[in-house]
């Protein structure tokens, strides 16, 4: 699925400057043409959609790899045996390899389906568990 996005985005690169250039020249000689403007349109509009699905199949897969919770152990730099548990939120928000906490905290997803409870022996982040119960 990836490839054939990838080939379409690449189609688009390939023919939008020609795309601008003549919707541009359409616009200067005052000679509006509908077919180049659904043409584009269309195949915008289609690759948008391609996008928008395949981001809700990449964020389903991530949800499905991370604690039903939310917590996660933080990945900052302190030099503590247990680092603290951030809670990620239910639509968590991806940084490379790091997840992004309620807090801000860069959280690791190492612990994913967490079933031996390591999360469970973090500390829990204060700002995280206020704003998760407001």
């Amino acid at each position: 699925m990836d490839h054939r996005l990838l080939d379409r985005i690449r189609d688009l690169h390939g023919s939008l400057g020609t795309d601008l250039v003549c919707i541009t020249r359409m616009v200067e000689d005052d000679t509006p043409r509908a077919d180049l403007l659904r043409d584009l349109g269309e195949r915008l509009t289609e690759l948008g959609a391609a996008l928008l699905r395949r981001s809700d199949d990449v964020d389903a897969d991530v949800l499905a790899k991370l604690p039903d919770d939310g917590w996660l152990p933080e990945s900052g730099t302190r030099h503590r045996a247990l680092a603290m548990a951030h809670n990620v939120g239910a639509r968590p928000l991806r940084c490379g390899r790091i997840y992004l906490a309620l807090c801000g905290a860069p959280c690791f997803p190492f612990y994913g389906r967490d079933l031996a409870g390591r999360t469970a022996r973090h500390e829990r982040c204060r700002t995280c568990r206020n704003r998760l119960f407001r």
